[in-house]
């Protein structure tokens, strides 16, 4: 009689990984996912998720480390009470932040700030407002020159209120100082360096972005999520919503850090400012060409 070995895997954590620029999900070939305890490596299937089996649960957090090329690593904190799997989803991912411009009760749609291109949302998807707001997509959101939403209902929703709408769980990376950005886009790339005779360039500094045409943001909780407009001006007027994700970064072994808006946005100036242990913390108002990209360098002084 023959005797046939079995093995069996559990699942543990489970997650999806997507351009944040385009929304088009990262390919194996593309990225690389691994525990930092270990370096353990997921397995990435063809359709861009990845996995982990047979860890052991714990409340203290995992530590998943995200990398591509041309994209910020980033590291993901999840912890595993139990061995029922986890699927790795953080909110404001992948989602769309619009800013109610008119609400249409009769129609049961919001508009907004046109928006040059929606990779497609489908009906259904969740919606989150302000104030405990819920609700979902009653049409699809997809293509060019988008202006409004159907929603499932919009009782309690007001001009000047803001929304994100969900579009999937995937997680996203950035794209980082030397991705191919398109050419509409207005890119702000800053290298961050040393007062000293050689100029170093110094990694890990932290870049907060603070005002954007001279204006401070409105922080507002929608859903749980801290989200920051920054008032554009104009007429009619132009605003630009930031996760913290958006708003901050860090600079690269490099010394390199990169911002990114839609080329639409008439943004003219960006306020940042820039923080490193061990340096004096430096503030810095820098002119923006939009749809182009701009570069400038920010000196820290040793402390």
């Amino acid at each position: 009689m023959m005797l046939v070995e079995t093995q069996t895997s559990r699942l543990s954590f489970f997650g999806r990984i997507a351009d944040d620029l385009t929304r088009q999900v990262l390919l194996p070939t593309d990225t690389a996912v691994s525990l930092e305890e270990g370096w353990r490596e997921a397995l990435i299937k063809a359709d861009g998720h990845f996995a982990f089996a047979d860890l052991e649960p714990s409340a203290a957090n995992y530590r998943i480390h995200i990398g591509a090329r041309s994209y910020q690593d980033r590291v993901i904190l999840q912890a595993l009470p139990t061995s029922v799997p986890v699927q790795v989803i953080l909110p404001g991912e992948d989602e769309l932040y619009v800013l109610i411009t008119s609400v249409a009760a009769p129609q049961k749609r919001v508009t907004f700030e046109q928006i040059t291109f929606v990779a497609p949302i489908e009906a259904g998807a969740v919606v989150i407002g302000e104030g405990g707001f819920t609700t979902t997509l009653a049409e699809a959101l997809e293509g060019q020159k988008v202006t409004f939403a159907v929603l499932s209902t919009v009782a309690g929703l007001a001009v000047g209120q803001m929304l994100r709408i969900v579009r999937s769980p995937n997680l996203l990376l950035r794209p980082g100082p030397y991705y191919p950005f398109p050419t509409e886009a207005t890119v702000l790339a800053v290298k961050v360096v040393a007062n000293d005779p050689l100029q170093t360039t110094l990694s890990n500094a932290g870049i907060e972005i603070t005002g954007i045409n001279g204006t401070a943001p409105t922080v507002t909780d929608v859903g749980g999520l801290q989200l920051s407009r920054f008032n554009l001006g104009g007429n009619p007027p132009g605003s630009v919503i930031l996760d913290d994700n958006d708003r901050k970064t860090v600079t690269n072994d490099r010394g390199d850090a990169v911002f990114y808006f839609p080329g639409s946005k008439p943004i003219t100036t960006i306020d940042v400012t820039v923080s490193k242990l061990g340096y004096q913390t430096a503030a810095r108002s820098i002119n923006v060409t939009a749809n182009a990209r701009n570069f400038q360098s920010i000196t820290l002084t040793a402390l």
